[in-house]
């Protein structure tokens, strides 16, 4: 995997969100196959945690998956298109 999307987003513009390209770093290995599955199993756990009365009134970005569930998605629309 050559592409490096976390080094190169770091490197061309900087991202608002603290700890994204971090977890775009640790899902990159992955392979397409990987990340989809891992987006179903992060998907099912961010509605675990919504659904939960505690977390009624928390914004989703509180929840514990959601700069993975965010690298996920980034790596899978990136591979989509050009794998």
């Amino acid at each position: 995997m050559g592409d490096h999307v976390a080094r190169n987003l770091d490197a061309s513009a900087p991202i608002a969100l603290d700890g994204l390209a971090d977890a775009i770093a640790r899902w990159e290995p992955c392979t397409l196959d990987e990340l989809q599955a891992a987006s179903d199993r992060i998907q099912g756990e961010v509605r675990a945690w919504a659904a939960d009365p505690a977390n009624s009134e928390r914004p989703i970005s509180e929840s514990p998956v959601y700069l993975d569930r965010m690298a996920v998605e980034v790596l899978i629309e990136r591979r989509f298109f050009t794998e």
